[in-house]
């Protein structure tokens, strides 16, 4: 079931797992989009209008100096005159609602990251923010079906206990414990 349209209440035979849906979701986003950078580029959607964006010179240069990396990203972000970024393309995992947000999130996490920071570093950190932002978030009510898919999808995650932001994803409570505080045992 789900409580406050935020958290996933699973039962297994070890006890209750409370599972925070958005860093569950990110998780698994995160590692999806690490995974598919080794076969190339990801899969970016092309917006039939183009997002322009204002934002201070800073954020603007740091986005606009790791554009290959962007690109691999499935973005598609160029300066466009004054302190306006043009968004053509974003994944085809975020919402185009979200692109936006996403992109300033991005352009925020850039500005402070150092140049000569290793491609991997700067990889990880836009899958991070992307994934962020494409997955579910706390008071969106989710289905049966999307509860167990995130579920099922974060048992297959290598880093499962936390979000690429370090942020735990999930509280366990065992049989023991809960029988304990019942004062059953």
């Amino acid at each position: 079931g789900q409580f406050r349209d935020t958290f996933i209440i699973a039962v297994d035979t070890n006890g209750i797992a409370i599972v925070d849906q958005h860093v569950a979701h990110e998780r698994v986003l995160y590692e999806r989009v690490m995974g598919r950078l080794t076969d190339g580029p990801l899969e970016g959607q092309g917006l039939l209008t183009p997002i322009m964006v204002e934002l201070p010179p800073g954020q603007r240069d740091a986005l606009t100096a790791h554009g290959a990396h962007l690109a691999r990203l499935g973005f598609d972000v160029e300066a466009f005159g004054g302190e306006s970024i043009r968004i053509a393309t974003v994944p085809s995992l975020l919402s185009v609602g979200e692109a936006e947000t996403a992109v300033r999130a991005l352009a925020s996490d850039l500005e402070g990251l150092d140049e000569g920071a290793a491609v991997e570093e700067v990889l990880k950190r836009i899958a991070a923010t992307t994934a962020c932002h494409a997955a579910v978030k706390a008071n969106d009510r989710l289905t049966q079906e999307k509860m167990l898919y995130i579920l099922d999808e974060l048992r297959h995650t290598e880093y499962s206990t936390v979000c690429p932001h370090g942020r735990p994803v999930v509280l366990r409570l065992t049989r023991h414990e809960i029988e304990r505080r019942f004062e059953r045992i």
